[in-house]
């Protein structure tokens, strides 16, 4: 009967993970150890595409955007992560505000590399890229703010792409809140796993825990 019930969450989990396969997601969490430079295309200026590494190693993690355009920091300093989640801490302070749902679009389509419409965001050409970094930056703080404004082609796709391909609050796609020594703070972008990774994993545990069970 154990052995009978592994086999039918195992087959419910396969069949889960064919309609929802798992998503990359950052490797960051509460309490890492971080440093922000400018992207290769940022030009220096406010905003504008940043990696992020690991603060000890150096290694860099993945290329973010500011959500937060009143936070500041320092090039290459240590910050901690203080949360990931879907909220912003405002002006650095301590109210926070909801990650805007057009905003995580566009961040899910830039770091998936999967912009849906031919030219949308040009991945290859530096110069080009640097425009298109500085326009996505702009874009993103119209959007989480008030003031969007449809000439910006980013604003544009996500208003309308968006709803043509249902998309519907902010997905793969948090903020990762940091901190550092000087009371500097910043609050990226990055991807985390979905709610339905995350029921994937704890159903795909308790499976292999009653199959390990049986067996014993």
């Amino acid at each position: 009967m154990m052995m009978r019930k592994a086999s039918v969450i195992t087959v419910l989990l396969l069949v889960m993970l064919a309609i929802f396969p798992l998503q990359r997601a950052d490797a960051i969490q509460v309490g890492d150890t971080v440093s922000l430079t400018w992207a290769p295309w940022n030009t220096g200026a406010s905003g504008g595409e940043f990696t992020v590494s690991d603060y000890a190693t150096k290694t860099p993690l993945f290329t973010t955007f500011c959500v937060e355009p009143n936070e500041y920091f320092y090039i290459g300093e240590k910050l901690t992560v203080q949360s990931v989640g879907t909220s912003i801490m405002y002006n650095g302070g301590s109210t926070p505000i909801a990650l805007n749902s057009l905003v995580a679009y566009l961040y899910h389509e830039f770091a998936h590399n999967s912009w849906n419409v031919a030219g949308i965001f040009n991945y290859a050409d530096a110069a080009a890229r640097r425009a298109d970094d500085l326009l996505l930056q702009q874009a993103i703080w119209q959007l989480q703010y008030g003031g969007a404004n449809e000439s910006n082609k980013f604003v544009y796709y996500a208003i309308y792409q968006s709803q043509n391909e249902g998309w519907t609050g902010t997905g793969d796609i948090g903020v990762i809140s940091l901190a550092g020594a000087s009371g500097n703070r910043q609050d990226q972008l990055a991807l985390v796993p979905e709610p339905m990774t995350l029921i994937l994993l704890g159903t795909g545990l308790i499976g292999v825990g009653i199959f390990r069970k049986r067996m014993k």
